[in-house]
């Protein structure tokens, strides 16, 4: 009798396949979906949109993925306005608004739903769009001079005495045993 492998090519597949359902689902949650239903549905729809599109050389976890993110970002190019095809700017202005306006425990059902969207709900994700920040600008200016001669000059003492412990230390003891031999030294 043959020895029976402890994992099949099917049953290997289908662990890699759970272990993305698992990860899909972790990312909804990350969304703050708080139904487990929702998430349950939401999963096995996005599982059975990337079982559909596999490929043998490809990883479910990464076609698993991929479909969440197009997922997404289709559903955000319904919501948001967009500058051009396939910007990948949405996304991230999209999970911004989602996350600002509160959007999925506010309108938990119509979160990544292809139904009739709610007026209330695009104008939420609408307003808290960040948009695009400022192009940023470098400019050479010159450091600012110290606040004056006393803060210099007490700033100078104080980081004296600490780049030199040990002289700290001996100067201490100094003062300690010339205390003690001023009050010792009188009565002999």
């Amino acid at each position: 009798m043959k020895p029976v492998p402890a994992f099949s090519p099917v049953i290997e597949a289908d662990a890699r396949w759970a272990a993305a359902a698992e990860r899909v689902e972790r990312y909804l949650r990350a969304h703050r979906l708080a139904s487990p239903g929702q998430i349950a549905r939401l999963t096995a729809d996005i599982i059975g949109i990337a079982r559909a599109r596999a490929r043998a050389d490809a990883e479910p976890m990464a076609l698993a993925m991929e479909t969440m993110d197009a997922c997404l970002g289709a559903w955000f190019a319904r919501l948001l306005p967009t500058g051009e095809p396939g910007d990948a700017d949405l996304r991230v202005r999209g999970r911004v608004a989602l996350a600002l306006g509160d959007v999925a425990a506010r309108w938990p059902g119509y979160f990544m739903r292809e139904s009739a969207l709610p007026v209330e709900l695009v104008r939420v994700m609408r307003e808290t769009d960040l948009g695009r920040a400022p192009e940023i600008k470098f400019s050479n200016m010159a450091p600012r001079p110290a606040a004056g001669p006393v803060a210099a000059g007490s700033r100078l003492r104080w980081q004296w005495s600490y780049r030199w412990p040990f002289l700290r230390i001996v100067t201490g003891l100094m003062v300690v045993l010339s205390l003690l031999g001023a009050a010792l030294g009188p009565g002999r």
